[in-house]
């Protein structure tokens, strides 16, 4: 069995922008970057990936509830969509047709250095002589 499915965790460039299909459907688009780094000849580098989202439904509702720079995991199907350019040739653009958004977390325009996904927060103070927990709290959110 092949199975079209998709999944991209990453930082959104720009506020998504609504419209409506004729049968008065929202559709939302939004680009989102994956960004990477990396050393090469001992130069550190870096490499952002950007893909296009679109999100239909209530999804593409949400979708506009979201700001530049929020940190999403997404899951969809990848689609290939012919079009003809204004040279009256034939393209296509590739996007990621969302089914599942899930917020990572809040608003940055720069990613958040990575940390081991289990350890503890190390900024925390605590007064009650507790340790600190073992996984931060957050305020994730899934839609489906």
């Amino acid at each position: 069995m092949q199975e079209n499915r998709f999944q991209l965790a990453g930082y959104l460039a720009a506020k998504p922008t609504l419209r409506y299909l004729p049968s008065s459907t929202p559709v939302a688009n939004a680009r989102l970057g994956q960004t990477y780094r990396f050393t090469r000849n001992d130069k550190p580098s870096e490499h952002t990936n950007w893909f296009s989202l679109i999100f239909y439904g209530d999804l593409a509702i949400f979708a506009m509830e979201l700001e530049k720079g929020t940190n999403l995991y997404v899951e969809g199907t990848f689609d290939q969509r012919p079009y003809v350019g204004q040279d009256n040739n034939k393209r296509y653009v590739y996007e990621v047709s969302v089914q599942k958004c899930f917020v990572i977390g809040g608003i940055s325009q720069d990613p958040p250095t990575p940390i081991h996904p289990h350890a503890a927060p190390t900024n925390e103070v605590t007064t009650d002589g507790d340790p600190p927990p073992e996984y931060p709290e957050t305020q994730d959110t899934w839609l489906l």
